[in-house]
C-alpha cells in the first residue's frame, strides 16, 4: 500500500477517533476505545490502523484486530470497528437503538477453536451485523463491537448510544 493511502486511513481513524471524545465515560472500556480501520486489501495486522488513547498506527495484535478480520472473511466492505464496554443496560440501549445486533455466548465454543474467532464468525455467517456483543466471562471481559463501512460510521453509531445513554438517565 502507498504512503499515501496510508495516511489518507490514518487521518480518517484519527478525526473519527476524535469525536470520541464527547462520549459518556460509561461506556468506555477500562484501556480506552480501541478503534479500528482496514485498508481495502488487509488480510492481516499489517493492512489494519489502530487507535487508542492517544496512538494510532498500524500492524498492532490487539483483540479488535482479530475481530475486524474475521469479519472480513464475511463482508469485506466492513472496514472498520470500535468496542464499547459491555454492561447490560449498554447492551439494551445498543439493541433500542441499532437493532441490527448480535450476541453470542463464549461458553459454547468448541474446544481447540479461539472463542472470539468463533463467536464473530458464528454472528455473521447468516449476514455480518452492525453490531456483535459478547459477554464478559472468566476467560476475559466482554465487549460490545460497534461495525461499519468506515470509522465515521462507527463513531456515529457509538455517539448516537452514548447520548441514548445519557438521556436514559436523566
Amino acid at each position: 500500500m502507498s504512503a499515501t493511502a496510508q495516511s489518507t486511513i490514518l487521518r480518517d481513524l484519527q478525526k473519527a477517533h476524535g469525536k470520541l471524545m464527547d462520549v459518556s465515560r460509561y461506556i468506555i472500556p477500562r484501556d480506552e476505545i480501541p478503534f479500528a480501520y482496514a485498508t481495502q486489501d488487509a488480510i492481516d495486522k499489517k493492512g489494519i490502523a489502530i487507535a487508542r488513547g492517544t496512538s494510532v498506527g498500524f500492524g498492532v495484535d490487539e483483540p479488535i484486530v482479530r475481530v475486524l478480520l474475521t469479519i472480513r472473511r464475511f463482508d469485506p466492505a466492513m472496514r472498520s470497528a470500535a468496542c464499547i464496554r459491555y454492561e447490560d443496560d449498554i447492551l439494551h440501549t445498543t439493541i433500542e437503538t441499532i437493532r441490527d445486533v448480535e450476541v453470542y455466548e463464549p461458553e459454547k465454543f468448541p474446544v481447540g477453536i479461539s472463542t472470539m474467532d468463533w463467536g464473530i464468525a458464528s454472528v455473521c455467517k447468516k449476514g455480518v451485523p452492525l453490531v456483535i456483543a459478547c459477554p464478559e466471562t472468566s476467560r476475559g471481559p466482554g465487549g460490545i463491537y460497534i461495525l461499519g463501512t468506515n470509522p465515521d460510521e462507527v463513531a456515529n453509531r457509538i455517539l448516537i448510544i452514548s447520548k441514548r445513554l445519557t438521556y436514559n438517565d436523566i
